[in-house]
C-alpha cells in the first residue's frame, strides 16, 4: 500500500489491521508537541479536501492560537454534494485515519470532546463508525477524550459547518450569520466563553495521521506544488467505470476520466462536467486541465469537492441548469430572503423556458436572479448559484436559443445524488436530490419534531 493514500483495496477489518498496514499515528503524535504538529502539517502544504482548499496546518493553528479555555473537535461527515460519494467511502473502507486524525486535533488542542456529524440515513457509515470508536476506546485511547456521533438529517445545508454546529446544538440545519465562523463561536457558545471549534471533513482529517507518522516532505512528494497529496475524486454520469477514485493531485482530468473512468459510456463524447455545484463546468476545451486547485481556477472552475458529473452530448445543458437552480433553490434555508427570491427566480425562469411558447428573456432573467442570490447571506450556497448558473448559460448559449426556438433534444436530466455505491459492480445508486424536498422547508424541521437528530457517545 502507498503512504499517503487513505483507500486500501479491500476494507480493514479492525484496527489491529489497520495499525499493521499504515502504523500507529496516534501513540506517535500524542508524544509530540503541538507545536511541532502544527508545523508538520503546515510543512506538508495540506489543503482542506471540503471544498474549500484552505490550508489546514493553519487552520489549526489558528484554533491553537486561540486563548479560550474550552475548545472542540468536529469532524463533518455530513456529505451532500450532488455527485460525491468520497467522505462515505473513506468511512467504509478506512474510518481508523479520520479517528486517528481527530483525536491527534483533540491532542493539539488539549480539547476533551470530538463530535463526528453525520447524516441519520447513512446507515452503513454509522454502524462503522460505532463499531471503529469502540476498538478505539478498547485500546485505551478514548481515556481522556469523549466522541459523540450525532447523526443529523438529510438536508444539504447540514453539511455547512455554521449549519453543522446548530445540529450538534439541537437547532437545525440553519447556518449562522457569517461573522460568526466556528474558529469564533464554536459549540455551546456563552457570553463569556466562545468555545471555539476546529471543523474538518472525513478526508482531510483522514490525510493527518501519514503526514505526522511519515513527514511533510513524504506528502509533498505526491502531487503539486499548489496541491500536494492524493485526491479522493467521484466519477458519476455518462462514463463506462463509474467510481470513487484516489489519484495523486495535479493528474490531467483527461487522464483521470479515460485511465480511472474508462472513457464516454456511448459513442458520444463528453460535453460538460460538474465538479460538484460550487464552481464552474468543464468543457471539452480544457479537459486537458491538470487537478489542483490552481489549474482549475485558471480555467474558471474549482476543485469543489472532486465529485465529477458527466455528461455527453446527449444531454442538454439547459436541462442541468434547470436541475441546478432547481436543487439551490429547494436547499435554500429560506433565512436570507435574497437568496431564496433569487434562486427561485432563476428556477422559474429556467422552468419556464420548457413550456410552449418560452419569453426570450427568460434566459436573461434566470442570469439575473442567480446574480442577485447573494446579499448578506449566511452561507455559500447563493453564491454557488451565482456562479454556476451564468457559467452554464454562458458556455451552452446556442443550446438555450435553440431552445427558444423549439430546436434540439432537451430531455430532462439527472443531477446524480448518490445515496449508495456498489463498488464491486462499479455502480452507484441514485435518488433525485429534490425527491424529498417537495414540502416547505419549515414544515419539514418545525420545532415540534424531534426525531431530526440522534447522538450517541462513547
Amino acid at each position: 500500500m502507498k503512504n499517503h493514500y487513505i483507500l486500501p483495496k479491500n476494507p480493514y477489518n479492525s484496527l489491529s489491521e489497520f495499525y499493521e498496514e499504515k502504523g500507529e499515528a496516534l501513540a506517535y503524535a500524542r508524544k509530540m508537541s503541538a507545536q511541532d504538529i502544527i508545523v508538520e502539517l503546515k510543512a506538508s502544504l495540506l489543503r482542506g479536501r471540503g471544498g474549500a482548499g484552505f490550508p489546514t496546518g493553519l487552520k489549526w493553528y489558528t484554533l491553537f492560537q486561540d486563548q479560550s479555555p474550552k475548545k472542540y473537535v468536529v469532524v463533518n461527515a455530513a456529505e451532500g454534494e450532488p455527485g460525491t460519494f468520497k467522505d462515505r467511502q473513506i468511512i467504509r473502507k478506512n474510518p481508523y485515519s479520520m479517528i486517528e486524525g481527530a483525536l491527534i486535533a483533540a491532542h493539539v488542542l488539549k480539547c476533551n470532546e470530538v463530535y463526528i456529524a453525520i447524516k441519520k440515513s447513512f446507515v452503513t457509515e454509522l454502524a462503522i463508525l460505532q463499531r471503529a470508536i469502540k476498538e478505539f476506546k478498547k485500546k485505551g485511547h478514548l481515556n481522556k477524550v469523549s466522541i459523540h456521533l450525532v447523526a443529523g438529517p438529510d438536508d444539504y445545508l447540514f453539511g455547512e459547518e455554521k449549519a453543522l454546529l446548530n445540529v450538534i446544538e439541537g437547532i437545525g440545519p440553519f447556518p449562522r450569520e457569517a461573522h460568526y465562523p466556528p474558529y469564533e463561536k464554536g459549540l455551546f457558545s456563552t457570553s463569556a466563553s466562545a468555545n471555539p471549534a476546529l471543523v474538518n471533513n472525513v478526508e482531510t482529517y483522514s490525510r493527518v495521521p501519514e503526514i505526522i507518522l511519515r513527514g511533510a516532505e513524504s506528502f509533498r512528494a505526491i502531487g503539486t506544488e499548489n496541491t500536494p497529496g492524493p485526491l479522493i475524486c467521484t466519477l458519476s454520469g455518462d462514463i463506462k467505470r463509474p467510481g470513487v477514485y484516489e489519484v495523486p493531485a495535479g493528474i490531467r482530468f483527461q487522464d483521470l476520466i479515460n485511465e480511472y473512468g474508462e472513457g464516454p459510456v456511448g459513442n458520444s463524447p463528453i460535453k460538460a462536467v460538474l465538479p460538484g455545484v460550487s464552481t464552474g463546468v468543464l468543457v471539452r476545451e480544457n479537459f486537458d486541465v491538470h487537478l489542483d486547485h490552481a489549474s482549475m481556477e485558471s480555467v474558471g472552475s474549482g476543485l469543489d469537492s472532486c465529485s465529477f458529473m458527466i455528461f455527453d452530448e446527449t444531454r442538454s445543458a439547459p436541462r442541468i441548469a434547470q436541475e441546478v437552480a432547481k436543487f439551490l433553490y429547494r436547499e435554500s434555508c429560506n433565512q436570507c430572503t435574497a437568496c431564496k427570491t433569487g434562486l427561485g427566480i432563476s428556477s422559474i425562469s429556467l422552468d419556464a423556458l420548457f413550456t410552449e411558447n418560452p419569453d426570450d428573456k427568460l434566459i436573461e432573467r434566470a442570469i439575473l436572479g442567480a446574480k442577485s442570490a447573494p446579499q448578506s447571506n449566511r452561507c455559500y450556497l447563493p453564491v454557488q448559484g451565482s456562479i454556476l448558473i451564468p457559467n452554464l448559460i454562458r458556455n451552452f448559449e446556442y443550446e438555450f436559443r435553440d431552445l427558444l426556438l423549439n430546436v434540439g433534444n432537451h430531455k430532462p436530466v439527472l443531477l446524480p445524488f448518490i445515496v449508495d455505491y456498489l463498488e464491486d459492480r462499479n455502480e452507484f445508486i441514485f435518488k433525485n436530490a429534490a425527491m424529498d424536498k417537495d414540502r416547505p422547508y419549515e414544515q419539514d424541521w418545525a420545532p415540534e419534531d424531534k426525531n431530526f437528530m440522534d447522538r450517541g457517545t462513547f
